[in-house]
Formats: C-alpha cells, sequence, structure tokens
C-alpha cells in the first residue's frame, strides 16, 4: 500500500521551506549558484551527516535529521518561523524526501531545488539512454520483489540498502536463471571514492569484494523470469487444495474480471471474499500503481492470501482485511472498483454497501455460480437500469477417459457489472 497521507496539511505559517537537492555534488562549490543562495540564507539547515559534511562554514544552525525518520514531521513546526533547507540526496523528487514532504504539507509551504539522481549520473558514466529504463527501489523493500520485474532485454536501476546489496541482488539473479545478466556496481558518484565496475551476475555473487555503502547497481537483464502480459498460471498460486485447484479463480475468470473492472494508476480497488487470491495477485501485479484490499474470513484462506502476497512480493500495494463483509468494510477507504467474488446469504447486503460506497466514474464487478447468488445479481441488476453489462464464462478442461482426451466442463460464471456515472 501507498505511504500514508495526512488529511490535513502541517501548517506552515512562515517562508516556504527550501528543499534543495545535492545531486552527486562532493563540494559545496560544484551546487548550481541558486542552490548556493538557498543554503547561505537559511536559518536552520537540516541534513544527513554527509550532506552537512560538505556545507562551508555558515551562521545557520545546522541539525541532523531524526531517527527515526518521521520525527521531521514534529520538529519543523518549532521551526515555522525560521528559513529552513532541508538537504537532499540526488533529486529529491526522486525517490527522496520530496515524496514524504508533500503528502505532510501543502504545495505552497515547499521550494524544490532540483538536482541530477544519482541514477541519471549512473546512466550517463557508461553511456546508456535511460529514458526506457525502470528504477526499482530495494530500499527496505523484499528482494523477490525485482523477480516479479525481470523481463527479457531490460534495463533495470537498482536502490540499494544494506540487505539488498550488489551480491545479495547478483546471488538472487542466479537463482532465478540470470546468472549471465550484465550488473554495474556504481560506489561513491560523485566523490573522490567514485567506482564503476561492471561484473556478470554469476562473478559479482562470487565476489568478496565489499562495496561502498553508497551505491546503486544497473542491471541489464537476458532473459525474463517474470510474465510479459497477465494471466498466471493456476498452479502458481498457493491454495488451500492441490496446486491449481481450491478455494482459486482460473485463469479465464481472472483475466475477464480485470478486463471488466479496468483498474487504473492511483485507484483504490475491494476485492471481497478473495479466497486464496486468484484475483486479487493478478490484480495487483496487473495494476502495481493502483492500492488493492483484499477482504477475506476464512483463517485458512487468508493464510494462503497472505503467503501468496509474499511469493509474488506485491505487499506494498495488497493489504489484507480478515473479517465479515459487509461489516468490515465501513473503515475501508472509498473504492474505485470492486470485485465481489463471494459473500453467501450477505451477497445483497455487500453489493449494496460496495455500489453506495464506489466512488463517481467506479466500476462494480461480482460472480454467480449458484442460481441463489445468481438469483440475487439479477436482483440487484434491477435497480440499475442501463448500468448493466452481463456476461458469462463457461470453461472446459482436459482430462482422459479411457485413454482419450476429453473437454470436461467446469460450472459456469455469470458475471455482472455496474458502472457507476462519473
Amino acid at each position: 500500500m501507498s505511504p500514508t497521507t495526512t488529511d490535513t496539511p502541517i501548517p506552515w505559517p512562515g517562508q516556504a521551506i527550501e528543499v534543495v537537492g545535492l545531486g552527486v555534488a562532493a563540494h559545496f562549490d560544484d551546487l548550481p549558484a541558486g542552490h548556493r543562495r538557498a543554503i547561505e540564507a537559511a536559518e536552520l539547515i537540516i541534513g544527513g551527516e554527509r550532506h552537512l559534511a560538505i556545507l562551508p562554514p555558515l551562521s545557520a544552525t545546522q541539525l541532523r535529521y531524526p531517527s527515526p525518520f518521521s520525527g521531521l514531521a514534529e520538529l519543523l513546526p518549532q521551526y515555522s518561523q525560521q528559513r529552513v533547507v532541508l538537504l537532499a540526496s540526488g533529486d529529491p523528487l526522486f525517490f527522496g524526501i520530496g515524496g514524504w514532504l508533500s503528502q505532510r504539507f501543502d504545495p505552497a509551504a515547499l521550494r524544490f531545488h532540483s538536482n541530477v539522481s544519482s541514477v541519471q549520473v549512473a546512466f550517463s558514466r557508461i553511456g546508456q539512454p535511460w529514458q526506457q529504463a525502470e528504477v526499482i527501489s530495494l530500499h527496505g523493500r523484499p528482494l523477490n520483489q525485482l523477480q516479479t520485474r525481470l523481463r527479457g532485454n531490460r534495463w533495470l536501476a537498482l536502490l540499494t540498502d544494506r540487505s539488498n546489496h550488489p551480491a545479495a541482488i547478483a546471488t538472487a539473479l542466479c537463482e532465478w536463471g540470470q546468472s549471465n545478466a550484465s550488473c554495474w556496481v556504481f560506489e561513491a558518484l560523485g566523490s573522490e571514492r567514485e567506482q564503476i565496475q561492471r561484473f556478470s551476475a554469476a562473478d559479482l555473487a562470487a565476489s568478496e569484494q565489499r562495496f561502498d555503502p553508497l551505491n546503486i547497481v544497473i542491471l541489464h537483464s537476458t532473459g525474463g523470469t517474470a510474465r510479459e502480459f497477465p494471466g498466471l498460471a493456476d498452479t502458481a498460486c498457493i491454495t488451500d487444495s492441490t496446486p491449481g485447484n481450491g478455494m482459486i479463480s482460473k485463469r479465464e475468470l481472472r483475466l475477464m474480471v480485470l478486463s471488466l473492472l479496468q483498474p487504473a494508476a492511483g485507484e483504490i480497488g475491494w476485492d471481497v471474499g478473495a479466497g486464496c487470491g486468484g484475483v486479487a495477485i493478478e490484480w495487483a501485479l496487473a495494476n502495481p500503481r493502483g492500492q488493492l484490499i483484499a477482504i477475506e474470513n476464512h483463517p485458512k484462506r487468508i493464510s494462503c492470501l497472505r503467503a501468496n502476497r509474499k511469493k509474488f512480493a506485491i505487499q506494498e500495494r495488497l493489504q489484507l482485511i480478515t473479517g465479515d463483509a459487509p461489516a468490515c468494510l465501513d473503515p475501508l477507504p472509498d473504492p474505485d472498483c470492486v470485485f465481489v467474488g463471494g459473500g453467501g446469504s450477505d451477497l445483497d447486503a455487500i453489493l449494496r454497501q460496495s455500489w453506495t460506497r464506489l466512488r463517481a466514474g467506479g466500476r462494480l464487478v461480482a460472480s454467480a455460480v449458484t442460481e441463489t447468488s445468481r438469483a440475487t445479481l439479477l436482483e440487484f441488476a434491477s435497480r440499475m437500469g442501463d448500468r448493466v453489462e452481463w456476461s458469462q464464462l463457461a470453461i472446459s478442461r482436459p482430462e482422459q477417459l479411457g485413454g482419450q482426451l476429453v473437454l470436461k466442463p467446469r460450472l459456469p460464471v455469470l458475471l455482472m457489472k455496474c458502472s457507476k456515472p462519473a
């Protein structure tokens, strides 16, 4: 899930906070003139140890960023009547402090001084265009999220941390069949200690070299381990039964549901009655910039959901709620799209609340297999007028009968889509 935002911005009655990106500058004189003027005019400068180390003697008070970093929200208001400068590595609005500040302060309270990012500098050092590269932050995040992004012949820039360091990344690449991938390690860019080395993933994994903690990795993949198109095999998901079976929507149904929902970046989705997570996994993988909340009340299925969330490294975009709908829906944020794949005797109440909470322009999709649930969908749709779209999906799967191939039909699934006016 996305970081929690504050509903009310932190009050800031004084001059705008100057947020100065240092780029990869090793010396104060390397900064643009406007950046230097903002720093020299400050009464309070807050930065990391490395940031403050490049400053010349100044009259401003200098403080280190608090630990934990969230303490900055309580620290800053104490200095709202002073000219405050916050120092940032690289570009503050590129995987930096800028995103955190923008979630907590009104835009008028912030003035950003941009600079080049370490990723931009790294690509320039090897003369490689980077407009199509994907930047992935592994800082404080599970390393296996990288596996879900690996595709053939792609450039990736990886922001590392102490756990997800170059050797750990390379070891994982080898385990995922990427031992021939090219890896560049960039250490201390812009400083006198700058060093750039190229390895194969296999050589980097075997290396015992210690790298400067200030490093990033650029990766050029040789082959893909991630799918290029939605449609996970049923057996890829962890379920409450044998692989490919249990309480999980089959691939054909998952793709049909997603095509009806059309989840978009920045949207909030509900998957009500998520089972073991078939739709939720596919949904979160297909829409990495959305927020998805999966609701399930069965303990074993919740356990499978949790295991699948970890397996596919989608913890940040998939939130799990254990509880009975519709009651547990009350505290959730209003959705842009909802899939109701379960509900039982509470199906009508779930549909009603989902429709009420759905934002303008939102989409509600529900499935039914039993005659009882079909009747509930039909009754609900009778109140929706021309907002309803119907589909029925009938899937057959191969089996052997007398040593010969037959296609055995599964129970047909009725799908209802209701669209709310924008």
